[in-house]
């Protein structure tokens, strides 16, 4: 993946976009975790209270999406198949290694010939060898607050296979009472070429980790005492590449354990086992000049089950969900008229289906028109995101026993949101890029999930009433004025508006910042020295959840009306990082880095989350480190 900017979108034919984060760019941001990676991505934000992890809840956020609770919003992928905490919609911070990433693909809105269920996608690109010959990348770190980190890898590619493995460690004592952490990757990418066309791919990852839960502001006490994550994911992938088509047929297994642990405290236990696994082909084609057609399907399944205890009383509850299977085929089509070079029209349409064991069916079109001459594309696009829920939404009827037979789980709908974006894109290569992009955004059907209370009807789990609009503007460049430096820059401002069951309306949803921007820099300079930063500016962002949880005589927490109170100040956070890179041909070191890293050089306290007094009268945040500083070396052999 070539290295560029993440504030500019990649425009696609289809008139649909989506961002990148190269490997490069998530070294020279020092990414301890990948919330920290897509802090310069335009549209998108994370929620966390650590220097490293993050929380089982919601805690991720594009657009102002992600912040429903149970069940996701967004889609969490590693090498383009599910990896995520599916049971509540966790985004398995803790689970993902950044050291074995090769890149980051960010979807900001449905694109159902790319992914299914949901409305956005973050696609994990895995690391793998792509040029003949043999490497060793050794690095290691360490700074504030005890922060630690250590990463080996080693390569081989000769003919027809090529192997990769890599093995990372980071741990961090926090930097407030309780907010440790640490996590170890173990990874591995084996590829093998069965002639010019064809080769098959197998990759593994294990990741255990273990993150502490910092204390409530307010009481100084917690009711949780960390989480435990234990998660390993293999894909065998088919692949075919022809001048006129490429694509896979890929089979994964994904297990994941959630042990939320409370002992301590004396409150409860929570073990979440979370399998997903399924089978994904998708290929792209060129029958005549000009067109492309796509075509896919995913046969994704989900084994669930959580189990839970109260240390004082030893009470227990346990949940076997029903087993869930989504089968979504899809087929998409564009035809160029004219030249790329010169003026140019493509429109193009698709269609997902939807087939569900356990919920309603469904069907999710798209249809996109790109007008252009040369390097600038005006683009249209309509999409329809779908997002089902996991059977979390059954987990009251669940509670050691199972589903009442006289109820049918068929009746309830997905949720569904109408997008709508139009962009335009023009681009200089090599010396300027720039985009602006208007988005809107129309949802119905708002899902509830049913946690307590009587046994409601089949017909409660979806809202008639509540529904939810969004629009947005985003404007993003790139510029290399001089050979050595790099610009770039972003800013996304988004109206919101909802309406809860009770016919009360609100413009403010959490974590929909009304404004905000990101700009950064590279400077290549004196030969061996390289100094990059960035800089995040966030307003008008309050903290909350979107509640999925209702009672049935009283459903109105589909969209709980934010107060001032709800509202984190301002975020403003300036990051630097100074390189010294070498070479010495006598130990065959071909590039070698020392660094030192500054993160929120100007100390200035922001938080993501809050804690509100019991009479709502008075907050206090979860304030986030200040100024923190990282010392350490990467060498490649």
């Amino acid at each position: 993946m070539a290295d560029q900017p993440p504030s500019v979108p990649v425009q696609t034919r289809f008139g649909t976009q989506y961002n990148v984060v190269t490997e490069e760019q998530i070294k020279r941001q020092n990414s301890l975790d990948f919330y920290d990676a897509l802090r310069n991505v335009p549209g998108v934000m994370y929620q966390k209270k650590n220097i490293i992890g993050g929380q089982t809840s919601h805690s991720l956020y594009i657009r102002g999406r992600g912040a429903s609770h149970p069940s996701p919003d967004l889609n969490i992928f590693f090498d383009d198949v599910p990896r995520s905490g599916v049971l509540y919609g966790q985004a398995l911070a803790d689970g993902i290694p950044v050291y074995a990433l090769g890149g980051m693909e960010i979807y900001k809105a449905p694109q159902p010939s790319r992914f299914g269920s949901g409305y956005g996608m973050i696609n994990f690109i895995p690391k793998y060898m792509t040029e003949e010959g043999y490497e060793l990348r050794v690095g290691s770190e360490a700074g504030s607050y005890g922060t630690v980190a250590e990463n080996v890898g080693m390569g081989a590619k000769k003919g027809n296979v090529d192997i990769y493995a890599a093995q990372s460690w980071i741990s961090t004592l926090g930097h407030v009472d309780h907010s440790a952490g640490h996590q170890a990757s173990y990874y591995g990418n084996l590829g093998i070429a069965f002639g010019d066309n064809w080769g098959m791919r197998l990759m593994a990852n294990r990741v255990d980790a273990k993150t502490q839960v910092p204390n409530n502001p307010i009481t100084d006490t917690r009711t949780t005492d960390r989480y435990d994550t234990e998660t390993s994911l293999a894909t065998l992938s088919l692949n075919n590449n022809y001048n006129n088509a490429s694509g896979y047929l890929k089979g994964y297994y994904n297990n994941t354990l959630f042990h939320i642990r409370g002992e301590n405290s004396g409150t409860a236990m929570s073990r979440q086992t979370n399998d997903l696994y399924g089978i994904r082909g998708r290929e792209t084609f060129s029958v005549w000049e000009g067109s492309e057609f796509v075509a896919g399907f995913d046969l994704d399944m989900s084994r669930l089950q959580n189990y839970q205890e109260q240390y004082k009383t030893r009470t227990s509850t346990s949940w076997d969900f029903p087993d869930q299977t989504l089968f979504s085929p899809y087929f998409a089509a564009s035809q160029l008229f004219g030249s790329i070079d010169g003026f140019h029209v493509t429109p193009s349409a698709g269609i997902r289906i939807y087939s569900s064991n356990l919920f309603e069916d469904h069907a999710a079109p798209q249809a996109g028109l790109v007008l252009g001459y040369a390097n600038t594309d005006l683009s249209f696009n309509y999409s329809r995101g779908v997002n089902y829920p996991s059977p979390v939404v059954l987990q009251n009827f669940l509670a050691n026993k199972s589903l009442p037979g006289s109820f049918d789980t068929k009746d309830i709908k997905p949720e569904v949101i109408d997008h709508y974006e139009v962009a335009l894109k023009h681009t200089m290569p090599g010396v300027f890029s720039a985009s602006a992009t208007y988005f809107h955004d129309d949802g119905r059907d708002r899902l509830r999930a049913y946690m307590f209370g009587p046994s409601p009807t089949a017909s409660f789990f979806n809202s008639s009433t509540a529904e939810y609009k969004t629009d947005g503007f985003e404007l993003a460049g790139s510029v290399t004025p001089i050979d050595g430096v790099e610009i770039f820059a972003a800013g996304t401002w988004i109206k919101a508006w909802a309406k809860g069951d009770n016919g009360e309306t609100t413009n403010e949803l959490p974590y929909t910042p009304s404004f905000a921007l990101q700009a950064g820099f590279k400077w290549d300079f004196l030969e061996h020295f390289r100094l990059s930063g960035d800089y995040q500016h966030l307003q008008d962002v309050y903290a909350g959840t979107l509640a999925r949880t209702s009672a049935t005589a009283n459903p109105a927490s589909n969209f709980t009306k934010l107060k001032e109170i709800d509202k984190l100040p301002e975020i403003n956070v300036v990051n630097l990082r100074l390189d010294y890179m070498f070479s010495y041909d006598d130990l065959h070191l071909e590039e070698g880095k020392v660094y030192v890293a500054v993160n929120n050089i100007f100390n200035t306290p922001y938080a993501y989350a809050m804690e509100k007094t019991s009479d709502g009268k008075d907050r206090q945040l979860y304030y986030m480190p200040g100024t923190t500083v990282m010392v350490g070396f990467e060498l490649k052999f």
